[in-house]
């Protein structure tokens, strides 16, 4: 078992719910969304409409609560967020780029925020 939050996250993770700006994104995007991690840097090798960014670097802060995740896009946009590891996979809730770090696992009208489920990849 991997000692550190990011080594948990490592891998293929696909997406299981995603509400960006507290919408619900309809089921056949949400399963043709993918992120791989591999280090501290991730990408979306398909469909991003979503994300922080196709691709970029993550910082994780396990010693706050909730814990933090700050995702640095290769153009070094920078967004805030919190997460939280769940059986394989992951939940984690963003603000837009340039707003205060979400509190709380939520996305509502007009927040901007996007929450997301992830669920490691069958690769059977």
């Amino acid at each position: 078992m991997p000692k550190t939050d990011l080594g948990q996250t490592a891998g293929h993770l696909e997406s299981r719910r995603s509400f960006p700006g507290w919408k619900p994104l309809p089921a056949d995007k949400v399963k043709q969304t993918t992120i791989v991690f591999k280090g501290d840097t991730f990408r979306f090798p398909g469909s991003a409409e979503y994300a922080t960014s196709k691709e970029g670097t993550i910082k994780l802060d396990e010693n706050k609560t909730p814990k933090e995740m700050d995702a640095i896009s290769t153009e070094k946009e920078v967004m805030l967020g919190i997460y939280r590891v769940e059986e394989n996979g992951y939940k984690v809730c963003f603000a837009p780029a340039g707003k205060p770090r979400p509190t709380e696992f939520s996305s509502t009208a007009g927040s901007g925020y996007i929450l997301q489920s992830w669920q490691r990849q069958n690769t059977q």
